[in-house]
């Protein structure tokens, strides 16, 4: 039975949850893609290109293209590397860091929603069990 098979648990709770996810970053304005980069830059500003598609599982070329239409509405900025003039570093701007405060409270929701009923201890050990299988996968991909 396919409610039994993770891969199809996980693939049906991420398409609910990045419906929701996507139907209200789009109310604020936002394309699929930015708010992964929103994130990453609000964790840690200042990254590079490369450190962005790494962390948020991007290709070069549709980071590149993201990056492109955030810089045109001012969400982000670019500066040349300063050990590296190949290379550029990311920042947010002041509307960019407005974004991440009101991506932070969307998925701050999404997580309440898919977690509801759920004891303290039963969430950690969710997380726990997907920190798991990602460590899995991304070593089989090595």
């Amino acid at each position: 039975m396919l409610d039994d098979e993770l891969h199809f648990l996980l693939l049906r709770a991420f398409n609910h949850s990045n419906r929701r996810i996507d139907e209200a970053i789009r109310r604020i304005g936002l394309l699929p893609g930015q708010p992964k980069i929103i994130e990453c830059l609000a964790e840690q500003d200042g990254r590079t290109a490369k450190e962005i598609c790494a962390e948020c599982i991007l290709d070069k070329s549709t980071m590149t293209g993201l990056l492109n239409r955030m810089e045109q509405r001012g969400l982000v900025r670019r500066e040349v590397h300063e050990t590296d003039k190949r290379s550029y570093r990311v920042f947010l701007t002041e509307s960019g860091l407005d974004y991440a405060t009101r991506i932070a409270a969307i998925m701050q929701q999404a997580d309440e929603l898919a977690m509801q009923g759920m004891s303290e201890t039963e969430r950690k050990t969710l997380r726990e069990g997907l920190r798991h299988v990602i460590a899995n996968i991304e070593q089989e991909e090595e």
